[in-house]
């Protein structure tokens, strides 16, 4: 619906229609300055050259006048209305009597003639024939009009050929600048859609030759340092928050709510569905140590309970701390049962050393349950097996059991 509403339009679009505007505008209004100016200027022209024409016709036409030969003032008259741009020439006696006239003789007068004739040559020219300072006649010449009519023409046909290839060049100045920005632009979209699909923060806008781009790449460098800055440490934030969701605080172990997501992954995995093994440990004297030695004696032990079992199984297993004293390990490519029962004796091995608190030496052992993932339906079975086993093993010496289905 919002995209029905808005219609877009490409930069190029833009470019020719603004340069087109502009081009249409300073055409118009320097074809109508540069015609006017011609116009008046070629009115000024013939009228300067009427004046002339008149003058020199005068001079021809006064011997005939004197002696009122019609046949030479007519051969004269049609001389020059035919050779010269004059509309039509009268000639008359003292008493305003009509002696010869002249009028060009053409197939058809244009529209734009006649109104060129009537605004710019209306006014005839009247010059006196004197001979012996006595007015023999008077001359009456009307100019034409064709010569300025030729002059628009020719006026008009070089404008559309001069906007003909003004067209063609403004055509190729819109591609050639647009471009240029295309390419200045270019690795703008292109970096914008790697830090948009990536979260790239650490790319920077290029320098770029526009100045106008060039600044607005040093905004959006600056606005990408911030916010790579601000990534970084909410990246960190939300490891700290991931770990702290998923460990124990005070061993640093990975805690029950992390331990259930392994035990799941046993089972959606097919490499680790029958090969793997859950460990149960819970510490025998753990209330004893609180009461004798203090919490945070208990809490030492804990940590060094860690610290130990970490050191005793593989770097791929996985240990937990589920609450308390209890701590769980998952054991993952065991084939064997030989291979538990040396694993459980490395473990009970770990502890027999005591911890030094304090200058207090204080002794702790623990109890191993033990269970296949292969003898387990689903998770809660497993757990429930390696609990059983737990707690068998507490009254077992070593302390601990191996869970096997009952046949």
């Amino acid at each position: 619906m919002i995209s029905n509403l808005y219609q877009s339009t490409s930069l190029r679009a833009l470019f020719r229609k603004s340069q087109f505007s502009i081009f249409a505008l300073t055409f118009v209004i320097c074809s109508f300055t540069f015609a006017t100016i011609s116009i008046f200027t070629m009115e000024t022209y013939a009228k300067q050259n009427l004046q002339l024409l008149s003058q020199t016709l005068l001079e021809r036409i006064q011997p005939a006048v004197v002696f009122k030969d019609k046949g030479a003032i007519d051969q004269i008259l049609a001389d020059y209305t035919t050779e010269h741009a004059i509309r039509s020439i009268h000639v008359y006696d003292p008493e305003h009597q009509l002696l010869a006239e002249s009028t060009k003789q053409i197939d058809h007068t244009s529209f734009l003639q006649s109104v060129l004739d009537k605004w710019f040559l209306h006014d005839p020219i009247k010059l006196t024939v004197i001979h012996h300072k006595k007015q023999v006649g008077e001359l009456v010449l009307y100019g034409s009009s064709e010569n300025i009519l030729h002059f628009l023409k020719t006026i008009i046909l070089g404008l559309a050929i001069s906007m003909f290839f003004i067209v063609i060049a403004l055509l190729w100045s819109v591609n050639l600048t647009y471009r240029q920005i295309m390419q200045a632009i270019k690795p703008l979209t292109h970096i914008a859609q790697l830090v948009s699909d990536q979260k790239a923060y650490n790319l920077r806008f290029p320098n770029n030759q526009i100045k106008e781009f060039q600044n607005l790449n040093m905004v959006f460098n600056e606005l990408l340092e911030e916010i790579q800055i601000w990534h970084t440490h909410l990246q960190k934030e939300n490891r700290q928050l991931s770990f702290q969701a998923h460990h124990d605080q005070l061993t640093s172990l990975p805690n029950r709510h992390y331990f259930y997501e392994e035990i799941i992954n046993i089972f959606k995995n097919k490499q680790y569905r029958h090969n793997s093994a859950l460990i149960f440990i819970d510490n025998n004297k753990f209330k004893i140590i609180n009461d004798q030695y203090g919490h945070l004696a208990g809490d030492a032990v804990l940590r060094e309970m860690a610290s130990r079992l970490m050191l005793s199984v593989r770097q791929e297993d996985f240990i937990a701390r589920l609450g308390g004293d209890e701590f769980a390990i998952i054991l993952h490519t065991i084939h064997h049962a030989d291979h538990l029962q040396a694993i459980a004796e490395s473990l009970l091995a770990s502890c027999k050393e005591p911890l030094d608190f304090n200058g207090q030496l204080i002794h702790f052992s623990f109890s191993l349950g033990i269970a296949f993932s292969q003898f387990a339906d689903n998770p809660d079975d497993l757990v429930m097996q390696a609990d059983q086993a737990m707690y068998k093993a507490k009254n077992l010496n070593p302390h601990w059991f191996l869970y096997k289905p009952e046949i």
